[in-house]
């Protein structure tokens, strides 16, 4: 069902992309499966529908930017602004977006179309407060427990269940893992095959950072993902393809971001956990990671939560240069047993269903060499099976 008498089809999307040089050439900047490239040729995709749909004006990406760059040297104050009023039009007052958060109009209509003009020389504006400050929330999103969590996932697929984990656990944002570590997806699955109990993952960044930090999943979202294989591997049978990726639709593309978004959202509303018009409940999967660390008789290091997160102000107590893992401390990729060690402290607070910690291989081989105090002659062999595996 469409939402906007302009709104696109993802195939609508790619043929617009296909069919418009000077769109692609604009789109060449990003990779073709991350956010950035996603929202933009949506945001540009849906504005030319507008303009013809809503304006009468059946005009191709490259004759728009023609016409303004000529309505730009006009002397005439009204024919200079004639594709600002346009774009703003379908972005800032655009009625069918009453009721919609000001950051989202901004990023997802207005920003495409703009940076789209700029890249091709001929700017919308040199003003950039056409958008009043951004405000704070109007609703507090509602702090997740462990019991909701689990009543959360009981609704979901076993594919978004395995998402949502993988989340919850490692700390980190849709993107992180459905385009960060989906890329990833055959190294994830090679270890979860191999019975892996803590499975480290790695980010080149977050929001554009430039700051490399990794994370780790546990026992729980393992278990998730490895109920998730068969029903991927039968999907790709079924069509007789191979994938990479570890989150697919069917049709064996890889799960974007915002198909997700719109699946989970609409499933929340249909239990009615979603009635707030400012918060987006798949967030606080995240920001549970970071929850269950911050009581004090945990003992767990918030600097190293923060780097575990992507955050590149370290705990924000000290500069942005000294966070952990940052331009000068760089402990994480010398010493990266320590961000381990202090994940672990975290994991039974993130198990929520085992509740369980897991033991690094070393601490494990120690346990049993602690055993053998009155090892009996069987213990003696399987420890040195055990040791020999290693």
């Amino acid at each position: 069902m469409h939402r906007f008498r302009y709104t696109v089809t993802h195939l609508e999307v790619d043929k617009f992309v296909e069919d418009n040089e000077s769109i692609k050439e604009f789109l060449s900047r990003y990779p073709q499966e991350s956010s950035n490239y996603q929202v933009k040729a949506l945001g540009l995709a849906r504005f030319f529908r507008w303009l013809k749909v809503i304006q009468g004006l059946d005009l191709s990406p490259t004759e728009f930017l023609n016409r303004h760059m000529v309505s730009r040297t006009q002397s005439n104050i009204e024919e200079r602004r004639w594709a600002l009023k346009l774009v703003l039009a379908f972005s800032r007052d655009n009625p069918d977006l009453k009721g919609q958060i000001l950051h989202y109009r901004y990023s997802h209509f207005f920003l495409p179309v703009k940076m789209f003009a700029d890249y091709h020389e001929v700017p919308l504006t040199t003003t950039d407060h056409l958008f009043p400050n951004r405000t704070r929330r109007k609703y507090l999103s509602k702090p997740f427990t462990a019991d909701f969590i689990r009543r959360l996932l009981g609704l979901l697929s076993q594919r978004d269940r395995a998402v949502c984990m993988m989340q919850l656990q490692s700390g980190q944002s849709l993107k992180q893992i459905l385009v960060d570590a989906n890329s990833h997806g055959k190294e994830v699955m090679r270890q979860v095959e191999a019975g892996a109990n803590r499975i480290r993952l790695d980010f080149p960044e977050r929001k554009g950072n430039g700051f490399r930090f990794f994370s780790f999943i546990s026992v729980d979202a393992i278990q998730e993902v490895k109920k998730w294989l068969p029903i991927r591997d039968q999907w790709l049978k079924t069509l007789g393809l191979d994938s990479e990726w570890l989150f697919i639709t069917r049709t064996g593309k890889p799960l974007r971001c915002d198909e997700f978004h719109n699946n989970f959202r609409l499933l929340m509303k249909r239990h009615k956990l979603y009635d707030l018009p400012y918060s987006v409940p798949r967030h606080g999967f995240r920001k549970f990671f970071e929850q269950e660390a911050s009581p004090p008789d945990r003992g767990i290091s918030r600097a190293y939560v923060s780097f575990m997160m992507g955050h590149s102000q370290g705990d924000g107590s000290g500069h942005v240069l000294d966070a952990v893992g940052g331009v000068y401390d760089h402990a994480p990729e010398v010493y990266p047993e320590a961000v381990e060690k202090e994940y672990a402290k975290l994991e039974p607070y993130l198990n929520i269903y085992s509740n369980k910690a897991v033991d690094s291989p070393r601490s494990e081989a120690l346990n049993m060499l602690a055993d053998l105090l009155e090892a009996s002659p069987e213990r003696m062999r399987r420890f040195k099976e055990f040791v020999a595996s290693l």
